[in-house]
């Protein structure tokens, strides 16, 4: 292996990295934009709900509808989150197979 094959072979680990780094990193990034997003639709969602049990008159079981609500909600984030994470390893392996294969490639053909 020569000098500039070396350096190719460096270049491309430090690449990998980089892009390992960038997903590590973005993930909870977009996770605490994602609670920000939850924590304003949290509050819209109550005072919208409040308003409508003040309307009916049943303002006094309005902790029975929250804990329904919360049960709900978490249901509903619970499948989002599994998709998310599914979909999300599934383009990692691709990739991860993309490299090897290019890798593969570069070996067989020296």
């Amino acid at each position: 292996m020569n000098r500039g094959d070396s350096f190719k072979k460096i270049r491309a680990e430090l690449y990998a990295i980089k892009e390992e780094i960038r997903n590590d990193v973005s993930g909870p990034v977009i996770a605490s934009f994602g609670f920000i997003i939850a924590l304003v639709w949290r509050d819209a969602i109550k005072g919208a709900l409040d308003h409508y049990l003040q309307q009916m008159g049943l303002l006094e079981k309005a902790y029975l509808y929250n804990f329904i609500s919360a049960v709900i909600i978490t249901i509903f984030v619970i499948i989002i989150m599994v998709s998310v994470t599914k979909l999300s390893r599934a383009k990692r392996r691709k990739r991860i197979k993309k490299e090897m294969r290019s890798i593969e490639k570069e070996l067989k053909e020296k």
